[in-house]
């Protein structure tokens, strides 16, 4: 190899380089979709009103919607019930996610942990979580704490189940040839486990957003005094329709919002996992 065949492969892996960041971090077509896609929706919506497809007395105009959205903005009340709502959706999330991680990670590792807590999940697992709620304010009371482990039960099992599955489903040969190296089983698992494990974990944790947003928005409908479930069922109450439509289209951008930063997310986590795309760029750009 020449010296000349070596300045050419740095320049064009330089060349390649800012493309791929733009690609990472800027703006894609997927990523432009992802956020057509939703305008498109509310446009249609607004269409189908106006030609009196969709009735307004039940379901308000998207500028209605965004006109009353405004107006309870100003009073100051909504803010207030947005940030709640997503407070209680990240510590819900984590204190579900996290452990729920960990412990399907030890699960996916270790056989006797399999056969010894994968019976109790089968038994809890299908329990309805509203099932579970008068279960949880006689334990904890009828306080925040009580909303945050509602919320958590979703997050827990998903992660549990989906980090299980990653773990265990890792093929065999990488675990081969890892120990022909020479690595340890600490090293194995750090270097070789978890990064395989690490995309079916990652939609695990893109569903288990989902889930914790519908904890959060079913325990204000509960017991909330406030959040964007309070102001959907309170809306209800007094058959103030357009509210109740204010509060969903508000939890639906919550999780719209929350479901965008995972797939974020994601480049940043795996910058080894590419797309077909991405390694033609590569290879290309290493052939002289």
């Amino acid at each position: 190899m020449t010296a000349q065949t070596t300045d050419v492969r740095v320049v064009r892996r330089a060349a390649v380089a800012p493309r791929r960041a733009r690609r990472r971090f800027g703006i894609t077509r997927e990523r432009l979709f992802a956020v057509l896609s939703p305008l498109l929706i509310l446009v249609l919506w607004q269409v189908l009103s106006d030609l009196g497809v969709i009735d307004e007395r039940v379901f308000s105009t998207p500028i209605d919607v965004v006109r009353l959205a405004g107006t309870m903005f100003a009073e100051g009340d909504l803010w207030h019930d947005v940030l709640v709502t997503v407070q209680r959706l990240i510590l819900g999330m984590l204190a579900g996610a996290v452990p729920g991680t960990l412990l399907g990670l030890w699960m996916g590792l270790s056989r006797t942990a399999r056969a010894v807590v994968d019976p109790i999940v089968a038994a809890t697992y299908p329990l309805p979580r509203i099932a579970l709620f008068p279960l949880v304010l006689f334990v904890v009371g009828l306080n925040e704490t009580s909303l945050i482990v509602m919320v958590a039960l979703g997050p827990f099992f998903t992660m549990l189940i989906s980090t299980m599955t990653a773990v265990t489903g890792v093929p065999k040969i990488y675990l081969r040839v890892a120990k022909s190296f020479g690595a340890g089983r600490l090293r194995t698992n750090a270097s070789v486990v978890l990064p395989a494990a690490l995309p079916v974990i990652m939609s695990g944790v893109q569903i288990s957003m989902g889930l914790a947003l519908l904890g959060v928005v079913s325990a204000e409908f509960l017991v909330g005094q406030d959040g964007l479930g309070y102001v959907i069922w309170h809306a209800w109450t007094i058959l103030s329709l357009p509210e109740s439509m204010v509060g969903l289209v508000l939890a639906g951008l919550v999780g719209f919002v929350a479901y965008m930063l995972v797939a974020a997310l994601e480049p940043l986590l795996m910058p080894y996992k590419s797309t077909k795309r991405s390694r033609k760029a590569r290879k290309a750009a290493l052939t002289t």
